[in-house]
């Protein structure tokens, strides 16, 4: 596809703003300790002593997830910290990331090391050190003070999408205006059961005002919304619809409104369909669902396939399709 700005990449961009949306939601926590409050003349709630609480030590916390269609593959280590009294924060990842650790990806007999990065705060390297393959293994090892957190992933087939159902319903800003809603359609593998996330983005230019007189189109990415009326709609399994045509809940684009020209500029539209492994799927739909604002919900544990350590690494494949505007 041509790139309308010569001087910005957008599937760099896109990259760069998938890993920002998986770190959001990578927490240097997955167990939330509720404590309980006693009751007393003076005080519906009282304090208690920290000394009397049970005490848990650290553990690793290891976030990575595979795709053939990643150019980088990308490990964040943090250490774990209990919560007391307190709800779990999916939503604020103020952990600092772990620098002095070793972390070794291997596949059939070849190992890589992955190097510290700390712009990113993560370990990473290039695909082409190690290239992700559909349907292979990959173990992972992070190692750092004599403990060893360990993993493994296999890579799932991809499955195409077959085509984009478009609609549209009167836009949010104004009666005036259109929203537009996009469905995803794609036929299920029969035979096995498949876990599916699909997502979707805007890429646009944006006219920015840069001095007095002077303009300039600047990049700009707005994710489509799959949750609107389902938390946990972007996820889907095949449990009951096996070798179905399967088709997702509505993403949609919501339209800038403004009294004079727009300075928003869509220049295409991309969906994805994501293939992915349970464990990967398993953890996501947990901490979408995970309602740490809501006292009355039902305490849970956030899912780990980490050995001596918590966290996930999983693997997807995905499949992509783009409607120009």
């Amino acid at each position: 596809m041509k790139n309308l700005l010569p001087n910005f990449s957008y599937s760099n961009y896109l990259s760069h703003f998938m890993r920002l949306l998986d770190s959001f939601r990578m927490t240097n926590t997955l167990i939330a300790v509720i404590s309980i409050s006693c009751f007393s003349c003076e005080t519906l709630v009282n304090d208690v002593d920290p000394d009397l609480l049970p005490r848990s030590d650290s553990k690793l916390v290891v976030h990575g997830y595979l795709s053939p269609q990643d150019t980088v593959i990308s490990i964040a280590v943090n250490l774990s910290t209990q919560l007391i009294g307190g709800s779990l924060n999916l939503g604020n990842n103020t952990t600092v990331s772990l620098s002095d650790a070793t972390v070794t990806l291997s596949n059939q007999g070849k190992s890589i090391s992955l190097p510290f990065d700390s712009k990113s705060g993560t370990y990473r390297i290039k695909a082409t050190a190690l290239p992700i393959t559909e349907g292979k293994t990959y173990e992972l090892k992070v190692v750092r003070n004599g403990e060893t957190a360990e993993s493994s992933c296999t890579v799932p087939k991809v499955v195409a999408i077959q085509s984009i159902r478009k609609d549209s319903v009167e836009a949010r800003a104004s009666s005036s205006l259109k929203d537009y809603l996009y469905h995803i359609v794609w036929k299920d593998p029969e035979g096995q059961v498949n876990y599916y996330r699909v997502g979707g983005y805007i890429f646009q230019t944006q006219r920015v005002q840069t001095g007095p007189t002077t303009f300039e189109n600047m990049p700009n990415i707005q994710p489509l919304n799959f949750r609107e009326n389902n938390r946990s709609g972007e996820f889907i399994t095949d449990e009951r619809t096996d070798g179905l045509l399967l088709v997702s809940i509505a993403g949609r684009a919501y339209t800038y409104y403004s009294q004079g020209p727009s300075p928003f500029t869509n220049q295409y539209i991309e969906l994805m369909l994501l293939s992915c492994e349970k464990t990967y799927y398993d953890y996501h739909l947990a901490v979408r669902n995970f309602d740490g604002n809501n006292p009355f919900a039902e305490p849970s544990l956030i899912p780990s396939n980490i050995k001596n350590g918590l966290g996930c690494f999983a693997a997807y494949n995905r499949s992509t399709f783009v409607l120009k505007n």
